[in-house]
């Protein structure tokens, strides 16, 4: 599931909907906005390139991975230091591959993030 919004989300929400009798672990992200030097928060367009990327992310971690189900939401807009940017969760039989996808896909959108998101000076 990919998902972009500007609203806030829910975590719980999210997990309910990616458990079932085969799945044993569900590893979760919750990436927040940081203080910086002279920041007020970042910007996130609302873009098509965005949603297909993240797809192209999602599918490649469910190629790799033994995993089941893979739930990215990223908010757009601007965003204030400490609130939530990014829900990434992955469920598994397994807490091992459930942790590993969720770590390459948390450096995936890392580094797309350079080209996508930008600080907001004060």
């Amino acid at each position: 599931m990919i998902e972009i919004r500007r609203e806030d989300f829910s975590v719980d929400r999210t997990t309910k909907k990616m458990k079932n009798p085969q799945i044993g672990a569900i590893a979760i992200y919750v990436g927040t906005v940081r203080e910086f030097p002279e920041g007020a928060g970042l910007e996130f367009e609302d873009d098509s390139r965005a949603a297909r990327k993240l797809k192209e992310i999602e599918e490649r971690a469910l190629n790799r991975f033994d995993i089941e189900d893979v739930a990215i939401i990223h908010r757009v807009g601007f965003l204030s230091i400490s609130e939530n940017i990014l829900l990434i969760a992955v469920s598994a039989s397994h807490r091992g591959p459930a942790f590993d996808a969720c770590q390459s896909i948390i450096d995936d959108i890392k580094d797309f993030h350079k080209s996508w998101g930008e600080e907001v000076k004060k």
